[in-house]
């Protein structure tokens, strides 16, 4: 202390500031780092919630997107609606109202978010529809989403509706989908429409993964809940045609943006929500995407009442500093006249403390938030960590000693080249900064996507000091994408590509094609007897058939070809690439068709059930030029039904020949659902006679006098008849009519003992009420059951025998005989022979016709004569056409004929019975 001078010759009150100054001056600073805080806060917030509207933006689009692609299909499905309702305008009669309904309800079956369509008048009269109702009109006026469809020159030739109440007596709330219908000169003809159920998105929101607190809803624009839902526990019910009136949502509605974000509670649940909106490109409806803002701020406030409580630590210290500097104070002014040196030692000393625990708060503080909810890592100059956070360790699974002083490169996936590392380093060292997606490695091994953001720290002289690296973990959001994108693009049930991909990939087929000249062969896939199947076993066995059918078919083709299920059991498969020549495309396509179908007939083992199942292929090759995608898929279709008709389990090339047959079958099929209604069906007779030559009975045939065709082949229309359901009716007329002459003949001495054959269809005999429906024709026309013959034929046996036979059984104790038709030319077991109620053996005429001169046919029939005896069966040949085929036939024990010998099919009138 010997070196202080005089206290008087330092006069300490002309440097040192003053308590008040000192007060001022620690307000001040504490304001500054309030300050500071405050844009630090805000500067975070900003990203935060950048962030949560990025990601609902997101939410928003993948959901617009799979809802614009339904609408899409639906629009696609509508169109080819017009296309058929075209074709009974270019070609009047060609299909009627029913046959047009018919085709409806399979096209309404085959696509999901269909609940009914119908076809409609400019005047609102319903031309055909799926409906179960009578309806037959339906007012268009009442619905303001029609008037741009009705106009003349309508500006739009499609609309959909936001929630209406449907005409059912409940009044439930529907959707409409509508597609105006025009002449080739513009003219309004009508209206094609699709009822959609709201249910349909309320579903497919069900099925996304939400993370807490997330919300998703779908609205029309009035505006009206079409679809909602939230986060289980945090979001209250809303049913459904709610109005949701917030006036953020009805701006957004009434301007020109598709997409928009606001902040506010919820007015449903009352919940703080981020929210992002998207209007869809193909309805006016609006997608919205809602985030709690209490979870995407969750780490904000954490990090914010951990930086207050550091601010008010620092502004307490600060507190208790100038008290004591007070004091200092105080006691400087006492003795500045004894040691003015020692009051400036003290100054010195309370600085010094003053700065020390001012750096010690600042650390902290730093501390604090070096420690957030992203991973954080430092690397000095040379790219060497210095120094990790906790959060790092739990995204990468590295301690922080296992880390410091390595080069980051050891969290590399390999899944990036040298030219992204060096993209990164040239954008760091031209702006100092960074961000993007990477993919890297935790310590198990395992690869995964991050964001990642790097900033350069650089020194006074300008010089690298640092890198500051933020990242977080983004595979949830990369999964929830993958999930929605799954939705949008492949089916549900077989994880195949759907009908939206589909069509995207065919129409880059077709530019492809066109642009490189080779072929490409689209393959329309139906399965036989599905519905079989699904029907009788159930839906759950059905699904599991259908993902066995859509693997073997991916395991056919090659890895660049595709393999799509349109819906039902149709898959459609598309082979890429089979090069320049026809010659060459069409028989390689031939090939993998025939495997196809070779891998389809080996057997299913599904859920312990043996199941096989067989298909037919259509089958249409192109190459881009002067075709569309609506034509391919039409052609192969088309194929593909031509396959069905040729009996299944079979493949065919479409050629513009197969579409004239196809439409002249539909236009056969029309005609024959109205010939009942019309009596165009007429019975001929064909006489049955003994060895003596004299006419025992008449086997019924059926003829079909078409008002425009004439008389139609059985050949023709009987198998028509059969797959359209429409034989048991047909049968049921034949039955009545034969019935009825029997009676008349029993009134005649002479005519009393004739029989008459009547062919019975196994889709007919297997019908629930075939017995009674017999009894009560007998009953009713007052037929002689004696005289009555059921001709069956083997394939009847095939299926259910013990039903079969006790429906037999039944009859045949009322009387009723049963001889078995073609007998030898399908499945002959002796053992249904032996178990089954027959009276009679009809020998086929094709083994007559050649009896005499092929010795094969000839073991055949005499075989078949001596069974007849040996089981006391009466047998009769058929085809009779030579007396010489009627000696040998007696002479080998025959004794009953028919055919041409004796007499022609002829109509009743010019029956000859003498």
């Amino acid at each position: 202390m010997s070196v202080v001078g005089p206290v008087q010759s330092i006069p300490a009150m002309k440097w040192r500031i003053s308590p008040s100054q000192a007060s001022f001056t620690g307000f001040v600073i504490g304001l500054l780092l309030l300050c500071l805080l405050g844009w630090e806060m805000h500067k975070h917030h900003g990203e935060e919630q950048r962030g949560a509207q990025s990601r609902s933006v997101a939410s928003a689009d993948m959901v617009a997107q799979w809802v614009d692609s339904t609408l899409i299909a639906s629009a696609h499905s509508l169109r080819g609606i017009k296309e058929l309702y075209d074709l009974t305008q270019t070609q009047p009669g060609s299909i009627n109202a029913d046959a047009l309904a018919t085709l409806l309800v399979r096209r309404r079956d085959s696509l999901e978010f269909w609940e009914e369509v119908a076809l409609v008048s400019p005047s609102g009269r319903i031309i055909a529809s799926t409906f179960s109702s009578s309806a037959t009109h339906i007012e268009l006026d009442q619905y303001d989403f029609f008037t741009p469809l009705l106009r003349p020159n309508a500006p739009v030739l499609e609309a959909i509706s936001g929630l209406y109440a449907s005409e059912t007596a409940s009044g439930d709330l529907r959707l409409l989908h509508a597609l105006r219908l025009e002449s080739p000169e513009g003219e309004l003809q009508g209206l094609a429409l699709a009822r959609l159920h709201p249910s349909l998105f309320a579903d497919m929101l069900e099925r996304l993964t939400l993370n807490e607190g997330t919300s998703l809803g779908l609205v029309d624009a009035k505006p009206r809940v079409l679809a909602r839902r939230a986060q289980a526990g945090t979001a209250a019910s809303i049913a459904l045609g709610t109005e949701v009136r917030t006036p953020q949502l009805l701006a957004f509605l009434s301007g020109s943006d598709i997409r928009g974000s606001w902040v506010r509670d919820s007015p449903v649940d009352g919940v703080h929500r981020l929210y992002s909106a998207r209007k869809l490109e193909n309805a006016p409806w609006v997608v919205i995407a809602g985030t709690d803002t209490a979870f995407y701020l969750n780490d904000w406030w954490r990090r914010f009442w951990a930086l207050m409580a550091g601010w008010l630590a620092l502004v307490v210290m600060g507190a208790v500093g100038m008290r004591h500097y007070r004091h200092l104070h105080a006691a400087e002014q006492e003795l500045r006249q004894h040691r003015n040196r020692l009051a400036m030692e003290m100054e010195t000393q309370l600085q010094a403390q003053q700065a020390s625990e001012l750096e010690a708060a600042q650390l902290k503080i730093a501390a604090m938030a070096f420690e957030t909810h992203l991973g954080m890592f430092i690397s000095d100059a040379e790219n060497r960590i210095v120094q990790v956070n906790a959060t790092f360790t739990t995204i990468t699974g590295y301690a922080a000693e296992e880390v410091l002083g390595c080069n980051p490169r050891f969290l590399s996936s390999g899944r990036h080249d040298a030219a992204f590392y060096r993209t990164i380093w040239q954008r760091l060292k031209a702006k100092d900064s960074w961000q993007g997606e990477v993919w890297n490695r935790r310590k198990n091994g395992e690869i995964y996507p991050q964001w990642l953001t790097i900033s350069v720290v650089r020194n006074d002289a300008g010089a690298i000091a640092n890198y500051v690296a933020t990242l977080s973990d983004i595979t949830q959001r990369k999964a929830a994408e993958k999930e929605i994108h799954q939705l949008a693009f492949y089916d549900a049930l077989t994880g195949l590509p759907n009908r939206r991909l589909l069509i995207d990939r065919l129409e880059a087929a077709l530019k492809d094609t066109q642009r490189d000249g080779h072929y490409t062969a689209v393959m329309f896939i139906d399965l036989d007897n599905f519905k079989t199947i699904n029907d009788s076993l159930g839906h759950y066995l059905g699904d599991a058939l259908l993902q066995g059918v859509a693997r073997r078919l991916e395991q056919i083709v090659r890895d660049g070809d595709t393999v799509a299920r349109l819906g039902g059991d149709e898959f459609v498969v598309m082979l890429h690439e089979l090069g320049g020549d026809l010659a060459l495309a069409a028989p390689h396509a031939e090939i993998i068709a025939n495997k196809l179908l070779m891998s389809l007939m080996a057997p299913f083992d599904v859920q312990e059930h043996v199941l096989q199942v067989t298909g037919s292929i259509g089958i249409t090759l192109f190459t881009g030029r002067d075709v569309s995608v609506s034509d391919i898929l039409q052609q192969a279709d088309l194929a593909m039904y031509q396959a069905k008709f040729a009996g299944r389990n079979a493949l065919r090339f479409f050629d513009t020949a197969m579409q004239a047959l196809v439409v002249d079958r539909a236009r056969l099929e029309n005609d024959l659902r109205q010939a009942l209604e019309n009596q165009e069906f007429r019975l001929y007779y064909q006489s049955q006679v003994n060895a003596q030559g004299v006419v025992v009975g008449v086997e019924a045939l059926l003829r079909w006098d078409h008002p425009v065709r004439g008389m139609v082949s059985p050949a023709e229309f009987i198998p028509l008849a059969e797959e359209n359901n429409l034989i048991t009716p047909i049968g049921a007329w034949v039955l009545k009519t034969a019935c009825r002459q029997l009676a008349l003949w029993a009134r005649s001495p002479a005519t009393e003992g004739l029989s008459i054959a009547v062919n019975v269809s196994p889709n007919q005999f297997r019908q629930a009420g075939f017995v009674e429906e017999v009894l009560n024709i007998l009953a009713h026309t007052g037929a002689n059951p004696h005289r009555l013959k059921l001709e069956v034929t083997e394939s009847l046996f095939m299926e259910e025998v013990d039903t079969v036979r006790a429906r037999m059984v039944t009859l045949r104790n009322e009387g009723i005989c049963f001889s078995l038709d073609d007998f030898g030319t399908g499945y002959s077991s002796l053992a249904y022979l032996k178990r089954l109620p027959l009276d009679q053996l009809k020998i086929d005429q094709s083994f007559v016709r050649d009896v005499l001169d092929d010795p094969i046919d000839e073991a055949i029939v005499r075989t078949v004569i001596a069974l007849a005896q040996s089981l006391e069966l009466d047998v009769i040949a058929e085809g009779v056409e030579t007396q010489a085929h009627r000696q040998w036939l007696y002479e080998h024990g025959c004794m009953a004929y028919q055919g041409y010998l004796f007499s022609r099919p002829v109509p009743i009138e010019a029956l000859v019975l003498a």
